[in-house]
This record gives C-alpha cells, sequence and structure tokens, in this order.
C-alpha cells in the first residue's frame, strides 16, 4: 500500500471513529440532564436534543417551556402524552439533517417562533402531531423549545437561520454556534453550505418581514 493511500485511510477511519464517538457521546448523555441543551434567548427560546418525560417535568418547572417544537417528524408517545397532561403545545415537523428544509416549513417555523398568529389549515400538510387550538388563526406562545434527536444539526439549522433573520448575526457567528453544538459540518455539508452562501438581504425577508438589512459581511 502506498503511504499516501495509507495515510488517507489512516485519517478516515480516525474521523470514522470521532464520529461514531459524538454520536455514542450524545446518545448517553441526552438521557440525563445536559441533553445538548441550550438557551438561545432567556425565558423566551431554549434548544436540545432529544427527551424524556421526566426531563420536560424539570424543563417545565425550570424554564417555564409552554410550546414544544420537534423536528423529527413523531415525538416520543411518553412526552407527547406528559405535554397534554402540562398543558402544554405541541407541534411536529419532519426536517432533515441531509438537506435543508424548504420556505414553507421555515416559514411556519419562524412564524411560531416569532409569536405570530397563523392559520393552521394552510400548514395541515407539513404538520404530523399537533396538541394544542384548534381554531384558525391560532397563535403559539413562548416559551419555545426546539430540539430534534442530538440538537446539533436540524436544530443548529434552524436557530442559525434564526439567529440571521431575527436577531442581526452575521452567517459565521451563526454557524460557530453551530459548532459549539456538537454540529459536524463534514456529515452534514449540505446544512453548513447553505449557510454559508445565505445572502441575509435575500433570504430574511421571505421569513421576517420586519427584517432589515445590516451591515455585514456573509461570513
Amino acid at each position: 500500500m502506498k503511504p499516501k493511500t495509507k495515510k488517507a485511510l489512516e485519517i478516515f477511519f480516525i474521523l470514522l471513529m470521532g464520529i461514531g464517538a459524538v454520536d455514542l457521546g450524545l446518545w448517553v448523555f441526552h438521557r440525563g440532564w445536559l441533553l445538548n441543551f441550550g438557551e438561545v434567548i432567556p425565558g423566551y427560546l431554549y434548544r436540545s436534543g432529544e427527551f424524556h418525560s421526566g426531563d420536560l417535568n424539570s424543563l417545565v418547572k425550570k424554564y417555564g417551556i409552554k410550546t414544544i417544537i420537534c423536528l423529527k417528524g413523531k415525538e416520543n408517545r411518553e412526552v407527547e402524552e406528559q405535554a397534554k397532561k402540562l398543558g402544554l403545545n405541541l407541534v411536529s415537523v419532519r426536517l432533515h439533517a441531509e438537506r435543508p428544509p424548504g420556505p414553507e416549513t421555515l416559514s411556519l417555523l419562524m412564524k411560531i417562533l416569532s409569536d405570530k398568529s397563523f392559520d393552521k389549515k394552510d400548514y395541515n400538510w407539513l404538520i404530523e402531531e399537533w396538541v394544542g387550538p384548534e381554531q384558525d388563526p391560532v397563535r403559539l406562545p413562548p416559551p419555545y423549545l426546539v430540539h430534534c434527536q442530538m440538537g446539533a444539526d436540524r436544530t443548529g439549522y434552524l436557530i442559525a437561520v434564526y439567529r440571521i433573520c431575527f436577531q442581526g448575526w452575521s452567517g459565521k457567528s451563526a454557524r460557530m454556534e453551530m459548532l459549539r453544538y456538537y454540529h459536524f459540518p463534514p456529515r452534514f455539508p449540505r446544512l453548513w453550505e447553505d449557510l454559508r452562501k445565505l445572502d441575509p438581504d435575500q433570504f430574511c425577508p421571505a421569513i421576517n418581514p420586519e427584517y432589515h438589512p445590516v451591515s455585514r459581511g456573509n461570513g
């Protein structure tokens, strides 16, 4: 075997083992209190990986969560039942780590996260699970908890878009935050590349009508 080929294989297996270690570590710790949890806006918006009914009780008690946004498509049954018992709202839509969400999905999620009213009937084809008011227009109140399985990729992308389009963050700053929550760009490169190429002045007005261009580089 040529030295260059051997070196390339060594690097490949190191990366593969690293990805596996991250996945295993997150799987283990998501069963505990850490959950890859973070405050996006204290008192308003939080993020995490997968959690269970006992975790939900603690999160509601500590942070006053009122609305859960699940990006996996299907929420854990015990979490859904506990959300009902606690009087919480819950909406589940299906995002994919392999590609960015479409404009309709982002429109729905950003209307929820910006505490805006919307007609649920316009998005029933996207919503896979719903616990909340049925009349239109509907508004799901904060504090919000957004989560997927690991809290790193789908959640990371959505929060990055929120940071850019609603808080005026640069693309670079939003991507760096993704890394802090264990996003690994080589694993799901399309999410990272989409954010890298994102032009806020072209992209953001469609999901945030109150967006105002700011002087900054895309990063």
